[in-house]
């Protein structure tokens, strides 16, 4: 499991037969609400589940068992402190040591080194070899709460496959009278996953219970939970983006941004950048937003995780077709190609992933150059799998792209039908940004799916107010398109004038000074600090540099 064995000729993953075949537990009551959760928490040793907990007490008896157990709990804090490659070479020193105790002794420390393995796989973004390994741990070890820890690694494995039979028969974590730390990291991980899951099926109240959830958990454990913490709350963001309300979303990212950074996951990363770029892209934000991107490109690259860094040079390709820079589009491709060709992981899911964003890069960039029947059908198969998949949010997206392609080649007939289905589709679930993402062929969509619904008689009138709102945000977004002057169309970054203006800032010194040590007036200072503001999306000095250091501009 994890290996070439589990892709398709599509690179699509194929569910491992070892998790079809198994006998998976009855699924157990979920909890309703955090009342049910067992709150306030005692506040105990931190520690990565009972089996853990027991392995690592500290007791004078047998000196190579007591080194086993500490070498766990030096690999049991390291995981919890974001730090997985130290944490898995911790582990590995402890597993030649396992041959100089008892056999019954050995398969529990055994069990535990491996779970904690399996742990940091999937915050390396290998889910699939946790997954192989969490389900040898559900199979050969009893009931314990470890069991849960295992099977909230199974179902982030299902989950990214599609398998969601399997998916909700798993165990999830139940009410605990003392809860721990432990049990908070399982649970606030397992609502996550589920939150993302019912995200991705358009299920979006219970999404967001879901999350709220698992927020009131990471807020209420003992110690915090670190990285961890930011994924519920990413998750939120991303549904307040889906909505609309993109102000809500923006300052839940920003908050939680130098978290991420720091101890964040993969889908914590990937969830946050996109979004706040999409959301500087819709502000005509775009040189903010080519900063976002590259930030988080540089922080996939220092942590190994491929998977977002082939999102963002996707990202950054449609930031600058729709900007009209073809050229330069073509390169972030030719890039995201040769990444995707370099970073064959194994892995499954990520490989799929990467392989997705060549794909849709690829056409999108062929189209922009030529509109084609043939980057059509390869968008309309993309579209298909994901529906397949049951990935709806996904593919609603894909959907108002799809039907813009067909517009445009005179399938008017089947791209008004599909736009119709899929703003009732949105309306239902009260999506409303991904319909304010596209071209001016969106517009006209959008339009006729007015004067269709318009009709007398029609059966689609339901919608109807769901279109005039929309249509009423895209004609003010249009307006202040037209209306907004492009800054630095030259590049992404800051001018050397304004780098330096930046640097003096930093040292303390103000307006008036800087305007003397640069021989310019204090109102060009002004100007250059106003742009310096803009591009950078800071309200403050002191956070336009922070944010400048940050990206690597000073």
């Amino acid at each position: 499991v994890g290996g070439d064995d589990v892709m398709t000729e599509s690179g699509v993953p194929e569910f491992p037969e070892t998790l079809r075949s198994l006998d998976w537990p009855a699924p157990l009551p979920r909890p309703v609400g955090v009342a049910s959760l067992g709150l306030p928490f005692e506040r105990r040793e931190p520690a990565f589940g009972t089996l853990v907990e027991f392995m690592t007490r500290r007791n004078p008896a047998g000196g190579s068992q007591f080194e086993i157990r500490r070498g766990l709990a030096q690999a049991r804090r390291l995981m919890l402190a974001s730090k997985i490659e130290e944490a898995l070479g911790a582990i590995e020193r402890i597993e030649p040591q396992l041959d100089d105790v008892p056999p019954s002794a050995a398969q529990r420390y055994r069990a535990a080194a491996q779970l904690l393995r399996a742990a940091g796989l999937a915050f390396q973004d290998n889910s699939l070899g946790a997954l192989s390994i969490a389900l040898s741990h559900l199979k050969g070890n009893g009931a314990g709460w470890d069991q849960y820890t295992a099977a909230t690694l199974c179902r982030l494995g299902c989950w990214q496959l599609g398998e969601f039979d399997a998916f909700y028969s798993l165990p999830r974590p139940q009410p605990r009278p003392q809860g721990s730390k432990s049990w908070a990291i399982s649970a606030v991980l397992d609502l996550s996953i589920e939150a993302a899951a019912a995200l991705g099926q358009l299920r979006i109240s219970t999404a967001k219970r879901l999350a709220f959830d698992a927020s009131a958990i990471a807020e209420a454990a003992p110690g915090g939970l670190g990285g961890l913490s930011a994924l519920p709350a990413c998750l939120t963001a991303q549904m307040l983006y889906a909505e609309g309300f993109l102000d809500q979303a923006d300052r839940i990212l920003r908050d939680r941004l130098p978290l991420i950074n720091a101890a964040g996951s993969v889908e914590c990363a990937l969830r946050a950048y996109l979004i706040l770029a999409r959301i500087a892209r819709h502000r005509m934000q775009h040189d903010f937003a080519a900063l976002l991107l590259r930030e988080a490109e540089t922080l996939g690259e220092r942590r190994g995780w491929p998977r977002l860094v082939a999102a963002c040079l996707a990202e950054r390709a449609c930031l600058l077709l729709r900007e009209g820079r073809l050229k330069e589009a073509r390169l972030s491709f030719e890039y995201l190609d040769r990444h995707a060709e370099t970073h064959r992981l194994g892995s499954g899911h990520s490989d799929a992933e990467i392989a997705r964003y060549r794909t849709l890069t690829r056409w999108r960039v062929s189209w922009a150059e030529a509109p084609s029947v043939e980057a059509v059908a390869a968008l309309r198969q993309v579209y298909r799998h994901a529906i397949e998949k049951r990935g709806l949010y996904f593919g609603c997206r894909l959907a108002v792209e799809l039907a813009e392609m067909l517009a445009v080649i005179g399938e008017t007939e089947e791209a008004d039908a599909l736009m119709l289905h899929t703003l009732q589709v949105g309306a239902a679930a009260g999506l409303y940004q991904i319909f304010l993402e596209g071209g001016e062929g969106s517009g006209l969509l959008l339009r006729r799916a007015h004067a269709r619904c318009g009709a007398v008689r029609s059966a689609d009138s339901e919608v109807l107010p769901f279109l005039g709102s929309l249509l009423s945000q895209w004609d003010a977004c249009r307006a202040e398109r037209q209306s907004a002057q492009p800054v630095n169309r030259g590049g992404d970054t800051l001018s050397i004038r304004e780098c330096e203006v930046l640097g003096l800032i930093g040292e303390g010194f103000p307006n008036k000074r800087i305007a003397l040590l640069l021989a310019i007036s204090p109102e060009t200072v002004k100007s250059h600090v106003r742009r310096i503001f803009l591009k950078l999306a800071a309200g403050t000095r002191a956070e336009a540099v922070s944010r400048a250091k940050s990206l690597g501009l000073l």
